[in-house]
């Protein structure tokens, strides 16, 4: 019965959230971000810099990284920003009520609620980041193997911002979880970012300061994207950090999704 339950409620709250203006809203970012990405792919080989050529897989493996990754953490704020109040909202209003007075736990309500605003959010992503990989192969002659393992990091990283932002929404105001998902996300990128950098370079010692920090004990929501997207990249090789992000990733999943249905279990019905 719960499976059944399940399967009906995440339905209702993929239906809502279609519903919803940021459907409208999500659909023109969708539209902005392939004609960027179109753009961007739409680079000639024939670059030059102090009259010498650029070697066009060089071009492509500085490219691809950065506008996948670029495309990925849009998706992950996607998933956050409909997840901040797909929990908070039906509580505030009361329609929670009327789903947890027939014989639903409140952890499959709240399960379901978080796994509609995903199937949106990924559904996009799948969109996004598929049209933005085919312009690549088809464009730059990059591989489709990279594009698959960096939308699979994306998915687990989506699933961590979309259950850590639906948890703080019952905390916290929405004001609160949106300004948090559009410093914290980015930033977590970025400090991402430096630390690989400074692990491929052959750093002996972890980044120092509150990007190290950050990188270290955060999750590796851009780790594991620039980790594969990397094997794009002729000159470097991050094959073998790739599965320990994964890894580290994965039970960032289990772990953000531990503290949402804690969270259900404890809050008020009616705030």
């Amino acid at each position: 019965m719960s499976g059944r339950a399940f399967a009906v409620l995440a339905l209702e709250a993929a239906r809502d959230a279609l519903r919803r203006r940021f459907a409208l809203a999500l659909a023109i970012l969708l539209a902005l971000s392939l004609l960027w990405a179109r753009a961007c792919t739409g680079i000639g080989a024939e670059i030059s810099l102090n009259d010498q050529r650029i070697d066009p897989a060089l071009l492509a493996g500085f490219l691809a990284p950065l506008l996948f990754s670029v495309q990925a953490l849009a998706v992950l704020l996607v998933a956050g920003v409909l997840a901040s109040d797909h929990l908070a909202r039906p509580l505030a209003e009361g329609s929670a009520a009327l789903w947890l007075a027939r014989p639903v736990a409140r952890e499959v309500w709240a399960g379901a609620r978080l796994a509609g605003a995903l199937a949106v959010a990924l559904a996009a992503g799948a969109v996004l980041l598929g049209g933005t990989t085919a312009m690549l192969v088809s464009r730059h002659g990059v591989d489709w193997g990279p594009a698959l393992a960096a939308s699979l990091a994306t998915a687990f990283g989506a699933l961590v911002v979309a259950a850590l932002a639906a948890a703080a929404s019952l905390a916290v105001g929405r004001t609160a979880v949106l300004l948090a998902l559009g410093v914290g996300v980015p930033l977590q990128f970025f400090a991402n970012a430096a630390g690989l950098m400074a692990e491929l370079a052959g750093a002996e010692a972890p980044m120092p300061g509150l990007l190290g920090a950050i990188d270290r004990f955060g999750p590796p929501l851009g780790t594991a994207v620039f980790a594969a997207t990397a094997g794009w990249n002729p000159h470097v090789d991050a094959s073998g950090v790739l599965l320990p992000f994964l890894g580290r990733l994965a039970l960032w999943a289990g772990a953000a999704l531990a503290l949402l249905l804690l969270g259900m279990r404890r809050s008020e019905l009616v705030r």
